[in-house]
């Protein structure tokens, strides 16, 4: 044994501290029983973690903080669109991202039925689910409709086509935001593919596939529900070597004030120009004696201070806007637009 000893210590090069440690341990274990390195380790239950091989990670942690940067952006945007979209305050908040199979997922879903959009990320593969939980989704629905952004006691109530319909507005917004987000890394184009109300009829993967969950806290006038998006691992592996913090500060910068300030220009723009504006034509009127008002009938015919063919002013909110002439189109009262009046002008007159 002393032979054997001195070979090991020769060949290791250990010091002679070392090989009477070595002794000492073999001499306190019982006959016959065979020594683990392992058994040893002061292991704890809060550094053991539990890996399926079956279902390895395919987003890495630094996948993850991209994907959280990228989608904190996302909550800033949406805040700043939404609310003007909605004409009320809208926050919109990340509460997490997690990483899990598809089935994991679906199984996580309220029971109570929930608006549920399939969405496609040209030129990325495949398609992503965006799902509005139901109480969130009457909150959307009262407000586009002009309510206070109020949820129905209804939770159970399953969306109408119509509101379904509504929605998709709201998913138009999201998707903008998204393409805006994303415009350091990639340029995507995002449509709205399919629309539904059962998340067991929802297949944008495979029960085992890994997929990230993200979650939104989106707060309506002090209203609140979530906004959850889930996004396969397979749409995204194109673009796994760009998906680096580096990589995307670099592509897209810290946003500033101007640069907010331009998307809220861009939205309110958009919608003003959907927006409804009533247009009056403005006659000069003529004066009456009060026994000639008080004597009116049916069929009388009052003179006005002004000929047929003098131009007459055109009003938009009370404000002079046009001039033109009176006339018939379509077997309609019209007016043929002649002169836009200059806003100096109308500014002097106003004043």
């Amino acid at each position: 044994m002393t032979d054997g000893l001195a070979s090991n210590v020769t060949s290791t090069l250990l010091s002679q501290d070392e090989v009477d440690s070595l002794v000492t341990m073999l001499d306190d274990e019982p006959e016959g029983m065979e020594v683990s390195p392992v058994s040893r380790l002061d292991v704890t239950s809060d550094v053991m973690r539990r890996y399926d091989f079956h279902q390895p990670d395919r987003f890495s942690k630094e996948h993850l903080r991209t994907l959280r940067m990228i989608y904190e952006n996302l909550a800033r945007r949406l805040s700043l669109q939404l609310s003007t979209k909605l004409r009320t305050s809208v926050d919109v908040k990340l509460a997490y991202i997690e990483t899990g199979p598809y089935a994991n997922f679906i199984t996580a879903l309220s029971a109570a039925p929930s608006a549920m959009h399939l969405i496609s990320m040209k030129p990325l593969p495949g398609r992503f689910l965006l799902q509005y939980d139901s109480r969130l989704g009457d909150i959307l629905v009262d407000r586009l409709l002009g309510g206070n952004g109020i949820p129905l006691s209804d939770s159970e109530r399953e969306l109408t086509d119509l509101e379904m319909e509504l929605l998709s507005s709201i998913t138009e917004d999201i998707m903008d935001a998204i393409q805006d987000s994303w415009a350091g890394t990639l340029e995507l184009t995002c449509k709205l593919e399919e629309m539904l109300t059962n998340p067991y009829f929802v297949q944008v993967a495979l029960p085992s596939d890994t997929c990230a969950w993200i979650s939104f806290e989106m707060t309506v006038n002090n209203h609140g529900s979530s906004l959850n998006f889930c996004i396969p691992a397979s749409v995204l592996k194109p673009i796994t070597p760009r998906l680096s913090p580096q990589a995307w500060i670099a592509g897209t910068g810290q946003q500033n004030d101007e640069e907010d300030l331009g998307i809220v220009r861009k939205h309110v723009r958009r919608h003003l120009e959907n927006m409804d504006v009533e247009l009056t034509a403005l006659l000069q009127g003529g004066e009456l004696m009060l026994s000639e008002l008080m004597a009116l009938e049916i069929g009388d015919v009052i003179p006005l201070q002004r000929h047929i063919s003098e131009r007459v002013i055109l009003t938009m909110q009370e404000k002079e806007k046009l001039q033109g002439h009176l006339g018939v189109y379509r077997g309609k009262m019209a007016v043929e637009v002649t002169e836009v009046i200059d806003e100096d002008q109308l500014g002097y007159k106003n004043s």
